[in-house]
């Protein structure tokens, strides 16, 4: 998981409006499975970071990572005009990486997390940049 993956994914979400003149309903399958990927990896992260967390390997914050993801991904979906109803499907795919994540606790040791930390600061400042950015 690189700062690529994250921007592309951003980007593919924030113009996936280019698509609607092709085949709608492709594109919208297109737009839903973008959606749910972006979910998956975003907010996996976030639950992963929320675990290291617990297990005492990373440092505790004012708020938990997903509260923060929560925030901060209302207001870029808010400032991309994505819509309400890509939303369902973001939120489906965080549900299904945290069930993953909690069902294969033990797999997240102090190298792991480590990463899962270095992976949670490289999101969270392309999204304040986009944030910043955004009008």
């Amino acid at each position: 998981m690189n700062r690529g993956i994250w921007i592309g994914v951003l980007i593919a979400l924030s113009g996936a409006c280019a698509y609607a003149d092709i085949a709608p309903s492709v594109a919208q399958s297109t737009l839903q499975g973008q959606a749910r990927q972006f979910g998956i990896f975003y907010g996996g992260t976030a639950a992963q970071y929320d675990l290291c967390v617990k297990k005492g390997f990373l440092p505790k914050g004012d708020q938990s990572a997903e509260e923060m993801a929560k925030s901060m991904l209302e207001k870029v979906l808010q400032a991309s005009n994505i819509g309400p109803d890509l939303s369902v499907y973001v939120q489906d795919g965080w549900d299904t990486m945290k069930q993953e994540v909690a069902q294969h606790e033990s797999f997240y040791t102090q190298e792991r997390c480590s990463g899962v930390g270095k992976e949670w600061a490289k999101m969270i400042a392309v999204l304040r940049a986009k944030r910043i950015s955004s009008p």
